[in-house]
């Protein structure tokens, strides 16, 4: 493994900031940066001038964006949180809830956050500030790293159209059948809900049908110049159609082929939130657009393009989430299904808790008494 900070930064106000924002404002125009500091302090405190709007929510934070709100400020909200989350997450924030918070975003108290204005170079925050990649293979060596251990018949681009927790049988695309007497599945939630067909009760197939996601296309770049940056992953809450890129070419000093470098332009779509073009033409903005934050330059070469949509990419937690996803769950285990990872347990798992929650699915598949195994016919 190849272990760095993490070095995550912001790119608004033609400026870059170090991630969070609300943690690193140094950098940010004085007037902006005073703003944003009052904003923080008004909304722990109330208004420092009588007569004038401040703290807002007093209340428990009944959603994200009321959150952002009450926790930092106004202005932390409408230079940032506000307008980047808005286009992550491709939903409205007040139909979201907080619980996915802890441990994920970074929550600095005011000591903090005046340290982050004054200091040009606060440490990387939260529990990512450090971080791990293959030095060679890419992501998909740590994968490769598990295939010596397993045991027994391992199928590739093996598609499940059916699961019968009645007969407990899986059946594939090409028409071949397993019969399981657990099963773990990494589906996502709907989609395995929707292979079970009636066999589910209705309750739970309505539960599933109500479960959010927000899809990602991934516009992959490859451009003929090295060392365009040391950044690893870079937010942007302004205009641009991506809200993030992910500099892959930075992951581990072999990313790279000669003269060349990799990033990923990450762009999030939702019924509520559809893709500004595509084909090709999306290819052409994530380009143009890169040039504009000055990611690349006009006259560098694109070596390579290619886009990858991932359908099911963010999990999205408005308030009916935990409840639905409860009710799959606790019925699927009373047939023998065990959910594991982030789209089979509808949550969001950075890669490491989905290694956790595969060693925790293969415990509970072995232990007998976690969920008892009914007499099978043949």
């Amino acid at each position: 493994m190849h272990w760095q900070d993490r070095e995550a930064w912001i790119w608004s106000y033609g400026v870059y900031t170090r991630y969070p924002f609300q943690g690193a404002l140094y950098g940010l125009p004085p007037q902006m940066l005073e703003e944003c500091l009052v904003g923080a302090i008004e909304a722990r405190f109330g208004p420092l001038q009588e007569g004038t709007a401040g703290a807002a929510v007093r209340d428990a934070p009944h959603n994200f964006e009321e959150f952002i709100y009450s926790v930092w400020g106004a202005d932390v909200a409408r230079h940032f949180a506000i307008p980047y989350n808005r286009k992550l997450w491709a939903v409205p924030l007040n139909e979201t809830e907080t619980s996915w918070l802890g441990g994920r975003v970074q929550l600095p108290n005011l000591e903090e956050m005046i340290e982050g204005a004054l200091s040009p170079a606060p440490k990387p925050m939260g529990p990512d500030a450090r971080f791990g990649y293959p030095l060679r293979g890419g992501f998909q060596a740590l994968m490769d790293g598990f295939l010596p251990l397993l045991q027994g018949e391992l199928r590739h681009h093996a598609e499940v159209c059916a699961v019968s927790p009645r007969r407990h049988t899986v059946r594939l695309t090409d028409g071949s059948m397993y019969r399981y007497e657990r099963l773990i599945s990494t589906l996502a939630l709907p989609k395995l809900v929707e292979a079970l067909g009636e066999e589910a009760p209705p309750e739970v197939r309505a539960a599933a049908r109500g479960l959010r996601h927000v899809s990602v296309r991934c516009v992959n770049l490859g451009i003929g110049r090295e060392g365009l940056t040391d950044k690893h992953w870079i937010y942007y809450p302004e205009d641009t159609v991506f809200h993030r890129i992910f500099v892959q070419g930075n992951a581990s000093p072999h990313c790279n082929p000669p003269g060349g470098f990799g990033l990923t332009g990450e762009i999030s779509h939702s019924p509520q939130k559809l893709l500004p073009v595509e084909g090709d033409a999306l290819i052409a903005r994530c380009i143009e657009d890169c040039c504009r934050v000055g990611i690349i330059r006009d006259d560098d070469r694109i070596i390579a393009a290619h886009q990858l949509d991932l359908p099911v990419a963010y999990v999205v937690y408005d308030h009916a989430r935990a409840a639905s996803v409860d009710l799959i769950r606790e019925w699927l285990l009373s047939h023998d299904i065990i959910l594991a990872g982030r789209y089979a347990e509808w949550e969001y798992y950075n890669s490491d808790h989905a290694f956790l929650a595969g060693k925790r699915a293969a415990e509970a598949a072995l232990t007998p008494a976690a969920a008892p195994v009914a007499a099978r016919i043949a």
